[in-house]
């Protein structure tokens, strides 16, 4: 049981958030190797800090108002306004699923020769097929995955730190720390980062006291953020011509010349792409479910691969008109703002209020408190 309360949900939350979030080093270039290593390490340390204590806020509300969808739980600290979350969350999934499915199609080129269009196809299938199952398969397989993942990355530290550590030390010193972009880029990658949160309450149904949820937060931080500090180590070894890769942990991996470890690491990514389609489509799925709950029907089973494909085909054909590094670069900073504005800001001052007071209600109360 402690591993389910304390470990998991920060397993669960790592597992959805790394495939848009960094699996391919590309997002951890753009906010934070392209401002130099140094500052770029101090901005990750700064990011740990705040998604711990934005998930352990949320674990304690999601907790005390026993609310573990997006939906009610974002009633408890946006009352009527939860709408503009739901907003921001649609056109950040569709950002998320095109940078995803982006990033399968052209790793199953680099892996299989596959052409690209036809990977991006088997990508949305193998994530329509996942969100067919409920809550406790998709921890078990998110987890068993995260571990997987773990493994993949330490490897590949510990190998880049042995053979090309003079230049990663190199470029470590002569590359002198900037606070405040530190804090900047830090505040960027959050804000679309954790937007994630809110679409994966469902891991808080474990807590059962102030304790559980405040612990599981605050070890969520860092082990959410543990193998990108490996990932971000291994690409400050190749700065800066790594500044411009679509895909920069294939550059690692061709400087390494480890076949084995080249097909792990591209593996685990796979499975980090699609657990990221999964879980936040999931989210989705569990949004529509209660609504229809709420309205005294049933979802039937085909709605959630349905929805599932609508979504994937839509985001597939955004990351063939824009392109990977243009979703990032500029889709994913405007919804780092949004998210600050309708989430971050919004938990960090009146949902650190209602947490403090300890006074927990229904679910149904929140719902008819808020208005819904």
């Amino acid at each position: 049981m402690f591993f389910q309360r304390y470990i998991v949900p920060g397993l669960v939350i790592m597992a959805v958030m790394v495939g848009g979030g960094y699996a391919t080093g590309r997002e951890l270039v753009e906010f934070f190797v392209s401002k130099g290593p140094a500052t770029g390490l101090v901005g990750m340390a700064f990011t740990a800090a705040i998604i711990g204590a934005i998930a352990m806020i949320s674990f304690e509300l999601a907790r005390q108002f026993r609310t573990f969808d997006y939906r009610s739980f974002c009633k408890v600290f946006l009352g009527r306004f939860w709408w503009l979350f739901e907003l921001a969350y649609l056109a950040t999934l569709l950002i998320v699923l095109s940078v995803v499915s982006s990033a399968a199609g052209k790793l199953l080129l680099e892996m299989t020769g596959t052409p690209e269009a036809l990977g991006s196809v088997a990508f949305m299938i193998l994530v329509a097929f996942l969100v067919l199952f409920g809550n406790s398969f998709i921890e078990r397989v998110i987890s068993a995955w995260s571990v997987l993942f773990y493994i993949a990355y330490g490897a590949m530290f510990v190998m880049v730190l042995s053979r090309f550590g003079n230049e990663l030390n190199t470029a470590l010193a002569s590359s002198p720390v900037h606070l405040g972009e530190a804090a900047w880029s830090a505040v960027s990658y959050t804000g679309y980062n954790v937007a994630v949160v809110p679409i994966l309450i469902f891991v808080a149904r474990h807590f059962r006291t102030r304790s559980e949820a405040l612990i599981a937060g605050a070890i969520a931080g860092p082990l959410i953020l543990l193998p990108g500090f490996a990932l971000l180590m291994a690409l400050t070894a190749f700065y800066p011509s790594n500044l411009n890769d679509p895909i920069p942990v294939t550059t690692i991996l061709q400087r390494l010349d480890v076949q084995w470890l080249a097909l792990l690491v591209k593996l685990v990514i796979l499975g980090a792409l699609i657990k990221t389609g999964a879980g936040m489509l999931h989210g989705l799925n569990e949004r529509i479910e209660r609504a229809m709950h709420d309205k005294g029907s049933t979802m039937p089973s085909w709605v959630r691969p349905a929805v599932a494909l609508g979504c994937m085909v839509f985001a597939v054909y955004a990351a063939s008109a824009v392109g990977i590094v243009a979703l990032i670069a500029n889709g994913y900073r405007y919804a780092s703002y949004v998210f600050w504005l309708v989430f971050l800001i919004p938990v960090f001052t009146y949902g650190v209020y209602l947490a403090s007071r300890g006074r927990s209600q229904p679910a149904a109360a929140v719902s008819e408190a808020t208005g819904s």
